[in-house]
């Protein structure tokens, strides 16, 4: 009888302890999804141009007017080049298809940055001004 007891209270023991382990992986495997999500997130965070942007706003934004300045005289140069006069070389010079292209691809990506810059810094611009009106609003109470 007691040989019984003792199998019987180790396989309740051993159950207990697997349920117990079980318990504990399940545990273990949701701290670490949500381990990995918070690293993704930030991860991913940071790779996002937005993250960028509000961190260095006056940076990026000194950083595109200097790249942008430097493609449009690239860009620019390579327009006179391709529409250039007869007098000022022997023959005239047929405007090439990818020079014109690549000047117009740049003309409206310089528009769509241009534009994009526009609209961050009147967002950042009222957000600010939203901000400072809420502190005005609250002082005054």
């Amino acid at each position: 009888m007691e040989q019984k007891r003792t199998k019987s209270s180790d396989i309740k023991e051993l159950r207990a302890r697997k349920q117990a382990l079980r318990r504990e992986m399940a545990e273990i495997q949701t701290e670490i999804e949500s381990s990995l999500t918070e690293v993704r997130r930030s991860f991913f965070g940071r790779v996002h141009y937005r993250y960028w942007i509000e961190k260095y706003p006056l940076q990026l934004l000194g950083s595109a007017v200097v790249a942008g300045f430097l493609v449009a005289r690239k860009t620019g140069m390579r327009h006179t080049d391709d529409f250039s006069d007869a007098e000022d070389s022997s023959e005239k010079k047929a405007p090439s298809s990818l020079g014109l292209f690549s000047g117009l691809l740049a003309d409206e990506l310089k528009k769509l940055a241009a534009q994009r810059t526009v609209r961050y810094i009147m967002k950042r611009i009222e957000e600010a001004v939203d901000n400072r009106n809420e502190e005005e609003i609250h002082t005054d109470k």
